[in-house]
């Protein structure tokens, strides 16, 4: 669609998705809510015949400036989005001081947010130059992370739900190191990247009794697979030994330990090596499915994936297994309802070690899955929604799907709205509900929630990894069932704040910002129409989700730059249901 316009050639597929990304974070976290150029007082002299070119087709240029730098980037929107999604067209000019140059490939993009990070920070000179260079280098990371993975097409055998799991090969489109990692070699990327569609048997150790540390939630046994249990069932006879799981990488990241190799000699840990089915990492790496069992294992991997080193820190473990604690409490109900479902944590393993990275680096979290009658109806959002580098969204199949099995047979904005509403029923209102009634406040964002679709519909919502959730002491009703100083316990502002960030901002709005890009409906109709069902919810908090005009948003590139990935630094963008209260 652009091919008559004066421009330089475009930018590759990838690059253009990437540039999207970078652009779109770039102006979320500086508070340029709308790169749009409106004015033509501030063309560039030199783009004039471009801006000119582009508005004929329909565009919208756009002009952003990277503080002191004296920088500025320059293209075109052909999508302008209420949460910032903006979709950009495949080329862009970088200039200072009327020098302008196309942009090749988005490295120089990304170079370029860093030195103005580093030009915007209060640090001092070396200690910004330090974090812009170590930005760059994530940055930089993740690009060429993001160009493998499109290198490598996954074949089958995979089921459609790993596939899905597996199948994110940009990440969060609000971040600007969402691929990165350091510690994998290139033949680790290779067995164990979900991207790449890897699959491995786990590493099992068999455990002392004594040395193993068991927590169950409501006091339940860890699952152990059946294939191992039978292999170790000498050492497991007597109830000397306990069996505990282990990616791979991290086994030999252990063995290679001076207090484990300690621990080997003295027979205290034997090391029994790939046992069992075959487990398939999901999108957040260190999570592996193991269909046989039908369950979900959270494992340590002491590798840093985008903002973090990925293994299970105590205070993560007893948050995750506090919260699912707290959700035994609630009556049956409300835990598993038709439309809405929560799979908790059903608890953990660790060696029982003082030193801290030791637990860290050895604990497991056993989590709940899906019941398996719906495994293969159900679809994890981020994956849902990722859009490729080429091709549609997958959430279209699913909206035509709607379309064809409804009477009303065209996919237009009436249907889109109606699919909508059952949208609300499996997700926003229950988890409304949920912390409006019991102070829960669960961390479904996109990767963390599921949905099950029938015949294309919404038709019930799963909510995910309760390490993120956080629970008022001012709303919870079971507080003194416990611990006072329990990290899933917070106060209510903050708990409030975080289910308006991942539940409204990072789910929600990034919801309605899929199904206005694909052209059938306005975002604008969506919130509206959210707005409303909030308004006849009767759900005491409805009303303040609409009552602010701004909400939270985690600034991802700051928190990055500054290495404050625990501490994340937040940001304030306009919220798009404000204009609709009452």
């Amino acid at each position: 669609m652009f091919s008559h316009l004066p421009h330089p050639p475009y930018l590759s597929a990838i690059d253009r998705r990437l540039l999207e990304q970078y652009l779109n974070t770039y102006c979320r976290e500086t508070g340029c809510a709308d790169p749009r150029l409106i004015s033509r007082d501030t063309e560039p002299e030199a783009l004039q015949p471009q801006f000119a070119a582009w508005r004929e087709a329909g565009l919208m240029p756009y002009l952003v400036s990277f503080a002191e730098t004296g920088y500025q980037l320059a293209g075109a929107l052909n999508y302008f989005s209420l949460i910032g999604y903006h979709r950009v067209a495949p080329f862009a000019w970088i200039g200072r001081n009327g020098d302008w140059r196309p942009l090749k490939d988005v490295t120089p993009l990304t170079d370029l947010i860093a030195d103005t990070l580093a030009s915007l920070s209060e640090d001092s000179s070396d200690e910004a130059e330090r974090c812009s260079g170590r930005l760059q280098a994530l940055m930089r990371n993740s690009v060429g992370k993001v160009r493998r993975f499109h290198q490598h097409v996954p074949q089958p055998p995979r089921s459609p739900f790993v596939a899905a799991e597996q199948g994110m090969r940009f990440g969060h489109i609000f971040h600007v190191t969402s691929k990165a990692s350091d510690g994998f070699s290139d033949d680790d990327m290779l067995r164990y990247a979900p991207e790449l569609g890897a699959s491995f048997r786990l590493h099992y150790f068999a455990v002392t009794a004594g040395l193993l540390e068991v927590h169950g939630v409501n006091r339940k046994a860890m699952p152990i697979d059946p294939a191992v249990a039978s292999f170790a069932e000498g050492l497991l006879v007597d109830g000397e030994y306990r069996l505990l799981p282990c990616h791979p990488w991290q086994a030999n990241y252990l063995l290679a330990l001076p207090e484990i190799a300690l621990l080997i000699k003295s027979a205290a840990i034997i090391s029994l090596g790939p046992l069992g089915e075959l487990a398939w990492p999901t999108s957040s790496v260190r999570t592996v499915w193991l269909p046989g069992q039908n369950m979900f294992l959270k494992l340590p991997l002491n590798i840093r994936i985008t903002n973090f080193i990925r293994n299970n820190p105590t205070e993560q473990v007893v948050r995750a297994l506090d919260a699912s604690l707290a959700l035994t409490l609630l009556p049956p109900h409300v835990r598993e309802q038709t439309t809405f479902h929560i799979l908790p944590e059903l608890g953990s393993q660790t060696l029982k070690l003082r030193d801290e990275a030791m637990r860290a680096a050895s604990a497991v979290v056993y989590r709940q899955a899906m019941p398996e009658a719906e495994a293969e109806q159900i679809q994890v959002l981020a994956a849902l929604l990722e859009e490729p580098a080429e091709g549609e969204i997958p959430l279209l199949a699913l909206l035509r799907q709607a379309a064809a099995e409804s009477s009303h047979g065209e996919l237009d904005p009436a249907l889109v709205r109606q699919w909508w509403q059952r949208y609300l029923d499996v997700t926003l209102l229950p988890l409304l509900q949920l912390f409006s009634g019991y102070g829960i406040s669960l961390e479904a964002h996109l990767q963390n929630t599921m949905v099950a679709f029938r015949d294309g519909w919404p038709a019930r919502g799963y909510a995910r990894d309760m390490e993120g959730a956080s629970i008022s002491r001012q709303r919870f009703p079971f507080c003194d069932r416990l611990s006072a100083d329990s990290p899933a316990l917070y106060d209510d502002e903050q708990a409030w704040h975080r289910f308006q960030y991942y539940v409204l901002v990072n789910h929600i709005g990034h919801m309605i910002a899929c199904l206005g890009r694909t052209g059938l409906i306005e975002e604008a109709t969506l919130w509206q129409d959210t707005a409303q069902r909030l308004q006849a919810s009767e759900i005491p908090l409805a009303q303040q989700l609409l009552k602010h005009p701004t909400l939270p948003a985690k600034a991802n590139m700051l928190s990055s730059f500054h290495q404050q990935g625990e501490r994340p630094i937040w940001v304030r963008i306009a919220n798009p249901l404000h204009r609709f209260q009452r």
